[in-house]
């Protein structure tokens, strides 16, 4: 899709394009958490120790098992022009500017999210669960967990991210209290059009 174009929804030239015969070959979306509810955040990360994991910011040592986690669930990552997934290996994930929280089901990593602490505006970088921990709020958890350990420092918007196709991360999101604010349209321009 290196011919695709990637344009916020609510952008003229992406009504022009439209317009001109370009496709929609994707979509997705920008959210942030704005004055977050410590309580709501606690009740999260709560209900997820109540059911045996223990939510925690992660150790350097610790990498490794975050290194095998990503190899597992990168198939599972939507792939388009406007969200690709970089391969995570122990070295990339040494060198990022992140903090990583994750819960833990005894030696089992079930799920982590990374986020990389930017002042007052923190970006997650991605969130993931081990396909035999899915649909028992980890992802809230770790992601609410994060939100919580940066509070203290100063932060006080916090911004995610993916795509559409990914409904599981949009409600997910919205559990912790995120609102998407931009909508982006990936658009393939029409076969006549491509230069070979």
């Amino acid at each position: 899709m290196s011919d695709a174009r990637v344009l916020r929804s609510d952008d003229p030239e992406a009504e022009r394009l439209l317009a001109a015969g370009w496709t929609v070959v994707a979509e997705s979306w920008g959210a942030r958490l704005r004055d977050p509810d410590p309580d709501r955040l606690r009740a999260l990360v709560q209900r997820a120790e109540d059911a045996g994991y223990d939510v925690r910011p992660l150790a350097a040592g610790e990498l490794p098992a975050v290194a095998d986690l990503e190899a597992l669930t990168a198939p599972d990552y939507p792939l388009t022009p406007a969200t690709d997934v970089p391969e995570r290996t122990l070295v990339r994930l040494r060198a990022m500017d992140a903090r990583f929280v994750g819960a833990w089901r005894g030696r089992d990593l079930a799920a982590v999210t990374a986020v990389e602490p930017g002042g007052e505006l923190v970006e997650t970088a991605w969130t993931s669960v081990h396909p035999d921990h899915r649909r028992r709020g980890l992802a809230a958890a770790v992601k609410a967990a994060s939100v919580l350990l940066l509070l203290p420092t100063g932060a006080r918007v916090f911004g995610t991210g993916g795509a559409a196709v990914n409904a599981g991360s949009l409600a997910m999101n919205a559990a912790v209290g995120y609102v998407v604010e931009e909508r982006w349209l990936s658009l393939r321009p029409p076969p006549s059009s491509v230069t070979r």
